[in-house]
């Protein structure tokens, strides 16, 4: 009897002892996690890409989402049109890591597929989206980050050579490659005896030149093209679709017309043809807008979209504040990267 007395308070000792020990719970995944944050690249920040840079890179870095325990998580850097709230998001790449780098090759087919304006300046928003997956945890995003990005068009460059140069395949013009699918076009002043010209798709070198079908007048051919040439000497703009593989060209004379004039018609600008640029110098009596525009017509007219001197067709009036002289220049001569057309408002 006494040994069953002892047993039972033996057993009753090691139920106790165990009811006292720490228990230990399983870890709890937060139901509202930590956000990221991104760190690079930094707000207000701008990227240029171009195409011979197109092997360059560009590295996003963020922290990381807090779950509250260690997860597999996938984190998705997204961009949008800047002001858009992340409506039609893309998707850039998904990475299980707190960096990415991405070449301007790369990056520069998301800018496409956000159908971004090439060879512009683009405000984008961008953010970092962080999931769990298969495990249903809730998906964290950190805030958004804007920045001013232009990506490049993926077209090749294309040149014109003719007599208004000596037939001098290595000092050949750019055509300016910014308009929309395969077109490209260029502003040449064409003289008497130097009417005629081709397109080559490499500078410095003949193969592969490009004319007019002689069979189909405005068609381009690469075999047995004849040069292509204007009637008359002047100011050409001269138009190339390599989609269509048709050509045109637009005699051109250029005025500025606004408010100074009642908008109701041109004060005459003169070409220049050692700077290659039209200009014209006149009063104006008070603040205005005006614009540069062909012809005496609105079918081609330039203004200015960020009033940063650079040209755009059909763009906002270009205000000049004050009354006074002024000396107006027009320069379509495609410049810069982007290439882009300008013109200087000079107070005299």
């Amino acid at each position: 009897m006494k040994k069953i007395s002892i047993l039972l308070l033996v057993i009753t000792g090691l139920f106790t002892f165990n009811s006292c020990e720490k228990v230990e719970y399983a870890p709890v995944v937060k139901d509202a996690p930590g956000v990221p944050a991104i760190t690079a690249p930094s707000a207000g920040s701008s990227l240029v890409m171009t195409k011979p840079d197109a092997a360059k890179t560009v590295t996003f870095s963020w922290t990381g989402a807090d779950y509250g325990v260690p997860l597999g998580v996938l984190y998705t850097l997204q961009v949008a049109k800047a002001g858009t709230s992340f409506a039609k998001p893309v998707d850039v790449i998904g990475v299980n890591a707190l960096t990415t780098t991405l070449t301007y090759a790369e990056f520069n087919a998301k800018m496409l597929a956000l159908e971004a304006k090439m060879e512009a300046v683009n405000s984008i928003d961008m953010r970092v989206k962080a999931t769990v997956p298969n495990s249903g945890a809730a998906t964290a995003f950190s805030n958004a980050v804007t920045m001013n990005v232009t990506p490049y068009t993926s077209k090749d460059m294309i040149y014109i050579v003719g007599g208004y140069n000596g037939w001098n395949n290595g000092t050949a013009n750019a055509m300016n490659r910014t308009l929309a699918g395969l077109k490209h076009e260029l502003y040449l002043n064409l003289t008497a005896g130097n009417l005629e010209f081709k397109i080559l798709p490499k500078l410095g070198s003949w193969d592969g030149d490009i004319g007019n079908d002689p069979a189909n007048n405005g068609k381009l051919i690469a075999t047995g093209e004849n040069n292509m040439s204007v009637s008359a000497p002047g100011y050409y703009r001269i138009s190339v679709d390599l989609q269509t593989m048709e050509w045109s060209t637009l005699a051109t004379t250029w005025g500025v017309i606004g408010g100074f004039n009642g908008w109701g018609g041109d004060q005459a600008m003169t070409y220049d043809a050692v700077n290659g640029v039209w200009t014209a110098t006149f009063n104006l009596t008070a603040a205005t807008e005006l614009k540069f525009r062909a012809n005496a017509g609105w079918s081609l007219n330039f203004g200015d979209n960020g009033a940063d001197g650079k040209l755009d067709e059909g763009g906002s009036n270009i205000v000049v504040s004050e009354a006074g002289n002024y000396t107006f220049t027009l320069n379509l001569n495609p410049t810069g990267n982007p290439q882009a057309y300008t013109y200087i408002v000079k107070k005299n």
